[in-house]
Parts: C-alpha cells; structure tokens; sequence
C-alpha cells in the first residue's frame, strides 16, 4: 500500500515540447509500487496549454478545479470541475486553461 496527499507531492515544469505554463504532480508512480498505471494532476495555469499530441494508450481524467477547454478531434469540449473524460489512444488532444484560475485535473496513465 502507498499513501500521500496531493499537497504534499512537489509540482515540476511539465517538459512536453509546445506546451505551455503546465506543471505536473506524480501522484502514484511505479517508485511507489504502482505496476500498470499512474496518476499525476497536471496543472494549467493562466494561458497556459499542453502541446497537440497523440499516444499509444487511453488516458482517463477528472477535472477537480478550474475551467479549460479540451480539443479532441478537432472537437471542443469545455472542461470544468466534475468532468469526467476518456481520451483513447490515437486521439489527438490538447488541453487549454480558461478563466482566472489554474486548470487542474488528475489523469491515470499506463506506466
């Protein structure tokens, strides 16, 4: 068993090329005994946004503060707290923070 709490996990730049002001905590990761998925909260601050990409697995997030938008597709869904997405694999995506608050949201990924 691992337990911590998302205040205590430090937030590190988010080092995807093309995005910006986006910051990630690593929640649950295999150095904490994690075997097939991960959880981080990644966090977008004022006009900030992750760069367009694409991956190999589904990746599931929920929203918990802030408001965003999320281009799926080229599709537009407005994120804010309570949504729940899916996102699967080969869908290009991009998240975008709105409003005056920073965008953030906890995301399980394979590890």
């Amino acid at each position: 068993m691992y337990t911590t709490t998302v205040r205590s996990v430090a937030a590190i730049r988010f080092l995807e090329e093309g995005s910006h002001n986006v910051k990630m905590k690593q929640l649950i990761g295999h150095e904490d005994g994690a075997r097939k998925t991960a959880m981080h909260e990644l966090i977008i601050s004022k006009g900030g946004f992750s760069a367009p990409h694409r991956h190999e697995w589904d990746h599931q997030l929920v929203v918990t503060e802030g408001r965003g938008v999320a281009i799926i597709s080229g599709k537009k869904l407005a994120l804010r707290p309570g949504v729940v997405l899916l996102v699967q694999s080969n869908e290009e995506h991009q998240f975008l923070q709105r409003g005056e608050e920073p965008l953030k949201f906890l995301t399980v990924t394979p590890i």
